[in-house]
């Protein structure tokens, strides 16, 4: 799909997504609830996107990312600050900061093109298609986090999550490992239903994204939910491959589950 069409279709999915988070967050009784395997609770993920909405309608603006970097200590200390700027625990009261914000975003963004570009965290740039991709993925993920803390179901959709991931590959560069590549030196190849055709070359502890390599070593395969899940480090590589969810071929297979490694999803 091209930017135009792409921003079009994320934004429905944006505006649906966001509202069945906020029906989600005011349906806790207690938002003090910790979500499992994490550090938060469903206020602090509900505090973050409700600040996260006004964020990106100044992104769309035109406003520039003052985030330096993409390290994952460096945003988890920044999201702790924000989220503690806003004293909010009431769950009605939450989900009407997210609706608010919702309607920023999607009012900011209605008479923008696709391509509009975006000056993101760490340098990045993105298109504003690729931005409300992202943050859709943010909606999904932490809806999948508090759907886990109160015990409800969140089912994914996968042309959604598609989009979301679409968005996140965008990050790549910013949050590769080269630690984790030391000796390294492969193209990686992900195939992910919905997607874009998408390589990476890993070599010299440097990561690119390869447009049309001449080979490839290592092909990723996973549908789209799995591919977020996974990628988010939500579900653990090793049950999707179990799962059969995961899988890899190519000439060099046996190298794909380093591809997790190598990067740090913040």
């Amino acid at each position: 799909m091209e930017p135009a069409e792409i921003l079009d279709t994320a934004r429905d999915a944006f505006a649906l997504s966001v509202e069945r988070y906020a029906q989600l967050v005011e349906s806790v009784e207690d938002t003090s609830i910790p979500i499992p395997a994490s550090d938060w609770t469903v206020r602090d993920a509900a505090v973050h996107l409700a600040g996260a909405n006004h964020r990106v309608a100044a992104l769309a603006a035109g406003a520039a990312s003052t985030v330096p970097t993409a390290d994952k200590q460096f945003l988890d200390a920044r999201a702790r600050t924000l989220i503690a700027e806003n004293p909010e625990t009431d769950p009605k009261k939450l989900a009407d900061q997210i609706r608010q914000g919702l309607e920023r975003v999607m009012a900011m963004t209605a008479a923008l093109p696709g391509e509009q570009p975006i000056a993101y965290h760490a340098g990045l740039r993105l298109n504003l298609a690729e931005l409300v991709s992202l943050y859709l993925g943010e909606y999904l993920l932490h809806g999948y986090d508090v759907a886990a803390a109160v015990g409800t179901p969140w089912p994914i959709d996968p042309g959604y999550a598609a989009l979301a991931v679409g968005g996140y590959r965008r990050c790549y560069p910013a949050i590769f490992n080269p630690a984790a590549a030391a000796g390294l030196e492969v193209t990686y190849r992900l195939d992910t239903a919905g997607t874009r055709p998408f390589s990476v070359r890993i070599a010299g502890g440097t990561c690119e994204e390869s447009a049309a390599p001449a080979a490839v070593d290592c092909i990723i395969s996973a549908d789209p939910v799995t591919t977020l899940v996974v990628m988010s480090k939500r579900l653990s590589q090793w049950a999707a491959i179990a799962l059969g969810r995961l899988t890899f071929s190519g000439e060099r297979p046996e190298i794909g589950p380093r591809f997790s490694d190598l990067f740090v999803f913040p």
